[in-house]
């Protein structure tokens, strides 16, 4: 997803752009999800992760009308449950700060009757929320005539010659550009510039089963610790899981069991509609790795020496209000798109955005602060600031 929507982004501002992809097609990762939801996970404060979100979530939605609805995403709106009291109250607070087109509050007759299943409480509903089968909107994105895509090309390293970056895989340069964007996930890793960046990876597993005359009743989809949406050409989505222990992308039985615990906690007359499908060792799903940033923002922007930097603004160490004079160094031509965690639907192709606005010195397409916030320094920074 950060991949595709940056190189879209560049590509519709004439710039001629060469996609590397390790596998032997795109969206092959956590990008291959069938459905993500796509959602606001909004706080009542006005955050800043809140703002990115609001701004990401009408750009997706604009995008998203390029794409055939009920095959490559459907409007069908997201109900978050109320599944207690505390959960209730911080909904309503919620729906407080915010317009009632984008969320409101649904009681638990209204919630029932949206739906299409028996639910044991209402909640907040997104109606422009919904599902999106995520690799339909990378293909989307790459099918820019000022894209090549490149598979089965695994950037091992990266050099710098005569100010052109060099993507090799060993002796072979695969492309050379005088602009690069990192858009790999927790795999941007590999490269110095990036090593320290602190991303993490965060294993998911979903379920998949089959439509069946009963459970084509759901309407939306319906959240609580996990997720279910309506039917996608006859299969439904579960999920998903969140494990930071498991490095493994096979799918378990145990992962599928969790998931379909998850679907008891929405609703426990979800399991009647599916009949006699729900043997976990019998299921089909996907898992993959999430990557996630400790604030939670994305990490999305320009890249500077990571050493040079700790001794340009050694300074701050001993006084964190200087505000030293000294120019950045920056690894001029060098960005990151990563750390887009379970958002990636709603902050990639807006963070696509913000990029294209910085490698072409346009204004960018959120508030500064915003900008400021998913800044990659902004880890180096602290550190130094907390004498680290």
């Amino acid at each position: 997803l950060s991949g595709c929507a940056s190189a879209n982004s560049l590509a519709r501002r004439g710039w001629q752009v060469v996609l590397l992809e390790r596998h032997e097609r795109l969206a092959k990762e956590a990008s291959g999800n069938p459905q993500g939801v796509l959602y606001l996970k909004l706080s009542a404060h006005g955050t800043t992760l809140s703002q990115m979100i609001v701004s990401g979530f009408g750009y997706t939605r604009r995008l998203l009308e390029h794409l055939q609805r009920g095959r490559d995403w459907d409007d069908c709106g997201v109900l978050q449950l109320g599944f207690n009291a505390k959960e209730a109250q911080r909904q309503a607070q919620l729906a407080g700060a915010f317009a009632p087109a984008l969320v409101h509050v649904l009681d638990q007759p209204q919630a029932q009757a949206l739906a299409g299943i028996e639910l044991a409480q209402g909640g907040l509903f997104y109606p422009e929320g919904g599902w999106v089968h995520p690799p339909a909107l990378c293909q989307y994105q790459a099918m820019h005539p000022n894209i090549q895509v490149l598979t089965h090309h695994d950037v091992l390293q990266l050099n710098n010659v005569d100010n052109q970056w060099q993507a090799c895989d060993g002796e072979r340069v695969l492309a050379s550009a005088p602009v690069v964007i990192l858009a790999g996930a927790a795999e941007v890793k590999r490269f110095p510039a990036s090593s320290g960046l602190p991303l993490k990876r965060i294993r998911g597993q979903i379920t998949q089963l089959v439509q069946t005359e009963h459970s084509a009743a759901l309407n939306t989809v319906v959240c609580a610790e996990g997720y279910v949406a309506p039917g996608r050409l006859g299969e439904h989505t579960l999920g998903a899981s969140f494990d930071l222990h498991n490095d493994d992308v096979t799918t378990t039985p145990a992962g599928h069991q969790g998931n379909l615990d998850l679907m008891d906690e929405i609703s426990p007359q979800l399991s009647s509609l599916f009949g006699e499908q729900l043997d976990p060792a019998q299921l089909q799903g996907w898992a993959a790795f999430r990557c996630t940033s400790p604030d939670y923002l994305p990490i999305v922007g320009p890249l500077s020496d990571p050493e040079a930097f700790a001794s340009t603004y050694a300074v701050l160490r001993k006084d964190a209000r200087q505000v030293p004079d000294t120019p950045c160094p920056w690894l001029h031509g060098l960005y990151v798109n990563s750390g887009h965690g379970s958002r990636g639907l709603i902050t990639a192709p807006l963070a696509g955005e913000m990029l294209a606005a910085w490698i072409n010195n346009e204004p960018l397409p959120v508030p500064r602060a915003i900008a400021e916030a998913c800044h990659p320094n902004r880890f180096a920074l602290r550190a130094l600031i907390k004498g680290l």
